[in-house]
């Protein structure tokens, strides 16, 4: 018996641009009908997610969020997390100066939120904008940000294959012991030691009480991967990346725009003996 989804937002949850399709809304309200956890999981920040959300807020109270792919968990509704992991500032404050020097766009983050972007393109503009409210800034360094809680960095080329270049070109000593991963086919993630979705997922079933064998996880790309392997079924978009064809145990025949979770309910949870 299933009793929790979780789903990556961006281009799996959520449509082209952000827009939320019908089809998911009239799902997670059928879902919740029967008693299904419905748990957001994305490498946004909290507060991002709660606002994307906005429109179906009612239809997740009493409900989870996993933000920071993993780093943090919350009740939906809480800003406080019940779960937070941070990263070291100067492990975040070298990979931005090796990215500022060779002109890369970057997005920090810090543990509440706020996020600050340098050498921002207009193409990344377009596509943040909408999803994230963010900071730019063109400072050298970001020794102005010292005493905050960190959560992670980001990289961005709109040029996967660039981008996956890019990864191997990062001095081994900057990402040692550090989660790595891509996403949204621009990014490319810096996360702490330990911290993906789908420890996210074990850390919330633990305290749920939840058996991992009755969740479904859905998602599109590679920090999709350890949720998707860690969940009773793992689900792919038809528009999901060939990174996480091998952890799928169901392929939808549903694009991010359809609305995969209507197809969940149908052929997975409906399906049920």
């Amino acid at each position: 018996m299933y009793r929790l989804i979780a789903s990556d937002m961006d281009d799996t949850f959520l449509g082209t641009g952000g827009v939320l399709p019908q089809a998911n809304i009239d799902a997670l309200r059928a879902l919740r009908e029967m008693g299904i956890l419905f748990v957001p999981s994305s490498g946004r920040p909290y507060p991002s997610l709660v606002s994307s959300l906005s429109k179906i807020a009612d239809l997740l109270e009493g409900s989870y969020v996993i933000s920071y792919n993993g780093g943090c968990i919350n009740r939906f509704g809480d800003a406080t997390p019940l779960v937070s992991t941070t990263m070291d500032f100067q492990r975040v404050s070298d990979l931005f100066c090796w990215a500022k020097e060779r002109g890369i766009g970057t997005h920090v983050y810090q543990l509440d939120g706020r996020v600050w972007v340098s050498d921002m393109d207009d193409d990344d503009r377009a596509y943040v904008g909408g999803r994230m409210d963010v900071t730019e800034f063109d400072d050298p360094d970001i020794d102005f940000l010292a005493d905050a809680p960190m959560a992670k960095i980001l990289f961005v080329n709109s040029d996967f294959a660039r981008l996956h270049a890019l990864a191997r070109e990062v001095p081994a000593e900057l990402t040692d012991g550090l989660a790595v991963t891509f996403s949204s086919g621009r990014y490319l993630e810096f996360n702490p030691a330990g911290v993906n979705k789908g420890a996210g997922l074990t850390r919330l079933c633990e305290y749920l009480g939840i058996p991992l064998a009755d969740t479904i996880a859905c998602g599109d790309a590679a920090n999709d991967r350890e949720m998707l392997a860690a969940a009773g079924v793992g689900v792919t978009v038809a528009n999901a990346t060939s990174e996480v064809a091998d952890v799928a145990d169901y392929r939808a025949s549903a694009t991010c725009d359809d609305g995969v979770l209507a197809e969940v309910l149908e052929n997975l949870v409906r399906a049920q003996p």
